[in-house]
């Protein structure tokens, strides 16, 4: 993320029985940092202790995603 190398991102939304289903595609070169929203560090418990991830603010890029299905 730092060095701003993003891959392909596919949304995919279905109801809980998976009979109705939507898929969407966010290219690489449409996805910008505000996209990310970092998130709290792993506990010491966790596997990865002290890893940092993020979370998806998709607000931020929903009018560039395409609907695939």
């Amino acid at each position: 993320m730092d060095a701003a190398i993003y891959f392909p991102l596919y949304l995919v939304l279905a109801n809980r029985d998976l009979k109705l289903f939507s898929i969407y595609y966010l290219a690489a070169d449409l996805q910008e940092p505000e996209l990310f929203k970092e998130r709290k560090l792993l506990t010491v418990t966790a596997k990865r202790a002290g890893w940092k991830g993020s979370n998806y603010d998709i607000r931020v890029a929903q009018d560039k995603f395409v609907r695939l299905v």
